[in-house]
């Protein structure tokens, strides 16, 4: 497997990179469409800087890792697919349902590989939960508490045309696809409201409240609430309420956090790094031809969910998914 990476706005850029060297993959090189940015990165990590897509795509890769702002997803999976290059595409897989499946059918049409990073799939923690669930341990689930709190990303994150929104659409992603993944639950209806506190056209906090077609609800804050010296990223968790009682589980693992007088906050986890887990699997799906663990259905499935929670925002109202995603007729009461 070779990968060439194909923007690195995304700070997750240089923890795949790691990641995959760590894993004895070829780093092919890097572009992206801001000059300074590309080779600063790829003088960080020691790998080439080519200063077009097109030298990119014609370099001996036989995968592409996008990590470019979310607009970009879109054109960079389509140039790749046409150039025969497997896709590993940083989430969400594109900023509306039709162009997450203008991806999915342009990968499929040249016998590409689309693989979507949900990187929470692969936390002990939430292996650990599957299993317990999947054995029938938990009992019947009868409501869901989320929260995908983060930092303030700050950067292109705040500005709309290349993020296509804020902290909604930064944290919906995966907890959504625990929701089905975990529990194959069916998203029937979704009321949401959003805040923007710092900006004006980006929300910084936002709570979904969603119904599954099975009774289940779930209530999801997705807000951008951590300070900047908190000393991990933020949260994925689940606190899940069933007729055997009560499970908490975070996503991001068991940790300590340890907090010295003078000193920044720190945090040891305990877990085997997630990043690593996940490319580790999508490196034996691309090396061994397997089905795809994490597809491009599989993001799509967000990024619907994401539109659908922005829809209900605007709108004031419940949207209702089922009977061919009809809007309520009367305003939900605010």
């Amino acid at each position: 497997m070779k990968v060439g990476i194909i923007g690195c706005a995304h700070m997750q850029a240089k923890i795949y990179c790691q990641a995959l060297q760590s894993l004895g993959v070829e780093i092919t090189g890097v572009f992206d469409r801001n000059p300074l940015r590309g080779t600063t990165f790829a003088k960080e990590l020691g790998i080439p800087f080519f200063p077009s897509l097109e030298k990119i795509l014609k370099s001996p890769m036989d995968t592409a890792l996008i990590c470019s702002e979310n607009s970009l997803h879109y054109d960079y999976t389509l140039a790749c697919a046409y150039h025969k290059r497997h896709v590993i595409v940083e989430n969400p897989l594109a900023l509306n349902a039709e162009d997450a499946k203008r991806m999915i059918l342009t990968c499929e049409e040249n016998n590409v590989k689309l693989l979507v990073a949900h990187p929470v799939r692969y936390a002990q923690t939430i292996r650990d939960l599957k299993a317990i669930y999947d054995a029938g341990q938990l009992g019947k689930v009868l409501a869901i508490v989320g929260t995908n709190h983060g930092k303030n990303p700050g950067g292109w994150f705040i500005d709309k045309e290349l993020s296509g929104g804020g902290a909604l659409l930064d944290h919906t992603v995966h907890l959504v696809d625990l929701s089905k993944w975990l529990f194959g639950f069916e998203i029937d209806s979704i009321y949401a409201r959003t805040n923007s506190h710092n900006y004006e056209d980006i929300e910084d906090s936002a709570l979904l409240h969603i119904h599954f077609t099975n009774g289940v609800f779930m209530s999801l804050d997705t807000s951008w609430n951590r300070p900047d010296n908190y000393p991990i990223w933020g949260d994925a968790a689940l606190k899940i309420v069933t007729e055997k009682g009560t499970v908490y589980v975070d996503g991001f693992g068991r940790r300590s956090d340890i907090y010295l007088a003078d000193q920044p906050a720190m945090n040891h986890l305990y877990e085997i790094d997630m990043n690593t887990t996940m490319l580790a699997d999508f490196k034996r799906c691309i090396e061994e031809d397997l089905p795809a663990p994490v597809t491009g259905l599989d993001g799509l499935y967000p990024v619907e969910i994401a539109n659908f929670a922005y829809q209900s925002a605007r709108m004031k109202k419940r949207i209702i998914l089922n009977q061919k995603n009809k809007i309520e007729e009367q305003e939900t009461k605010q």
